[in-house]
């Protein structure tokens, strides 16, 4: 079984969310990535994918869409 990796912007189009708070997300969740600086390309597998949805989402805004959802 081959490990799948997703990029940054396969993260973002998946959940349907703005890059920038993936990329913000991987830079504070341990995601591996290559390079150094500023120009990190993050590199997701499904685990790290499945951790990107279950993350705490503060802010009255994602309060109104988990209301929306029920």
């Amino acid at each position: 079984m081959a490990i799948q990796f997703l990029s940054s912007a396969d993260i973002a189009e998946r959940s349907g969310v703005a890059l920038r708070t993936v990329l913000l997300w991987a830079a504070n969740n341990d995601v591996s990535f290559l390079g150094s600086g500023r120009r990190k390309i993050y590199v997701f597998t499904e685990s790290d994918y499945e951790r990107f949805l279950q993350r705490p989402k503060p802010g009255k805004r994602a309060k109104k869409a988990v209301d929306k959802k029920n």
